[in-house]
């Protein structure tokens, strides 16, 4: 299956019923978006997971981790509702999408795919002859990753405890 960014418009999900606003990793926000990502991760992918890849994960995650990656380029963006953070993206040397985590109470409302085409468009104006960007899915996530465009490009890996999907879009 041939899948590209354009299959980005035609993923469907409920309509947003609040505005949200997606703007760039602000310096001070890693707390708000560690517990955002450890509350989704515990609830929805962690079970897929061994000890050791939890630990793996959660040492990924931290604050500080966070605020490390991001001195070297902003790669991060937030979805705000109500001043809340309600979603996250981390694209990861300008062509791995690395985090993407939405509150479970704003899920299938287009917030996932919103992060995902903001990010996309800066990794684009950074680098026109982007062709295209991977990822590695969790269990979990896959179907959320093929509806948006995403496919396969291997069968399920493990490392360092964590069990994922490579997975690739092409861009045009």
């Amino acid at each position: 299956m041939k899948s590209d960014y354009s299959t980005l418009e035609k993923a469907t999900s409920k309509p947003m019923d609040m505005p949200i606003e997606i703007i760039p990793y602000q310096k001070g926000q890693e707390e708000a978006i560690y517990q955002l990502i450890k509350k989704v991760y515990d609830e929805f992918v962690a079970v897929d997971y061994s000890v050791e890849g939890n630990d793996f994960f959660y040492d990924w995650i931290k604050p500080k981790n966070i605020a490390r990656r991001q001195k070297k380029q902003v790669n991060l963006w937030v979805a705000h509702s109500d001043s809340k953070i309600v979603g996250m993206i981390e694209i990861r040397d300008n062509k791995y999408l690395s985090l993407l985590f939405v509150d479970k109470e704003y899920q299938r409302r287009g917030i996932a795919t919103s992060l995902f085409r903001e990010a996309l468009k800066v990794c684009i104006r950074r680098d026109p002859k982007m062709k295209k960007i991977h990822l590695h899915s969790s269990p979990f996530a896959i179907p959320v990753y093929k509806k948006m465009g995403f496919v396969p490009t291997d069968s399920i890996l493990e490392e360092n405890g964590i069990r994922y999907l490579p997975m690739e879009m092409a861009i045009k």
